[in-house]
């Protein structure tokens, strides 16, 4: 995600090259978006990339072609960690935006999509960024749009991801929408393969179904302990694991103290016993045909 200050940058070469390269020639805008990105390094520039994105809002669909271009730059023209991956993530804000403003340029959707699961991470979180602002105009229907994408890890976590943005959750009225796509990010969670358990698409899927609970259970209450009650009753550690970190969130301890006091009961309860010490003697020897061969 780009940061810094994403309000009050102005630099007068950026609207005469954006309409360069919608003419066909992007070579200018690349050179300018990559001199005044900030990377390499810690923080893309924020501004340049609202900035940008605003450009593209206002030009409309004549915009569309260039934005979908950038978006989706590989890592060879694009590289991460070096100054050219400010392009693809201006493309991805820019889709966003687009797409915010004009009901016709949800087609998005699709780019975003592919974009999600991008090698680069700055390029994920702007995917986040667009999806948080693509709801925060179009609310509840856009949760139902994506429930195609609780099927890949990455993509599932943009989602999830997204919906942590008060800017959205405060725009959407049925917490049973929300409650369903949680449910779905647990349900991948726990069918992915131990053998993914290091991938960065399954840590991301695990922080955002850390994150997105809480801010659903701040905006609607007890549905969402509700569903925290139902997966304390797994048997997969790592499930159990993402809802007691739920339940320790400061920002819900003072409001839902009782809520909160219910599920870790329900993980209690559902505690697989721990063998007594006294008489545990641990893995005895194999006494078998095999274990005698050897």
């Amino acid at each position: 995600m780009a940061s810094g200050g994403a309000q009050g940058f102005r630099n007068e070469a950026l609207g005469p090259a954006l309409d360069k390269a919608i003419a066909g020639d992007p070579r200018t805008l690349y050179e300018l978006l990559a001199r005044l990105g900030g990377l390499p390094g810690p923080r893309a520039n924020a501004g340049l990339v609202a900035a940008f994105a605003s450009e593209c809002a206002g030009r409309g669909k004549k915009a569309d072609a260039l934005v979908v271009t950038m978006a989706t730059l590989d890592v060879d023209s694009a590289p991460g960690a070096t100054k050219y991956e400010v392009i693809p993530m201006c493309g991805v804000a820019a889709l966003g935006a687009r797409a915010a403003s004009d009901q016709a340029a949800m087609r998005a959707l699709a780019t975003l999509h592919d974009c999600a699961e991008d090698l680069r991470f700055r390029v994920r979180d702007e995917v986040v960024e667009a999806l948080a602002r693509i709801g925060e105009a179009r609310g509840e229907p856009l949760v139902h749009d994506l429930a195609s994408w609780m099927d890949g890890l990455f993509h599932a976590a943009a989602v999830l991801e997204a919906l942590s943005h008060g800017k959205w959750m405060t725009k959407i009225t049925s917490a049973d929408v929300v409650i369903e796509r949680l449910d779905e990010g647990f349900v991948l969670a726990r069918d992915s393969k131990r053998a993914v358990a290091r991938y960065p698409g399954f840590r991301a899927l695990v922080e955002a179904l850390v994150k997105a609970p809480a801010e659903a259970a701040a905006r609607f209450g007890v549905p969402v302990f509700d569903l925290l009650a139902k997966w304390s009753a797994s048997k997969d550690p790592a499930m159990r694991a993402i809802v007691e970190r739920v339940l320790s969130t400061p920002k819900l301890a003072g409001r839902f103290a009782a809520e909160i006091a219910r599920v870790r009961a329900a993980l209690k309860a559902t505690e697989a016993p721990r063998r007594d010490p006294r008489t545990y003697v641990g893995p005895t020897r194999g006494r078998g045909r095999k274990a005698r061969g050897r």
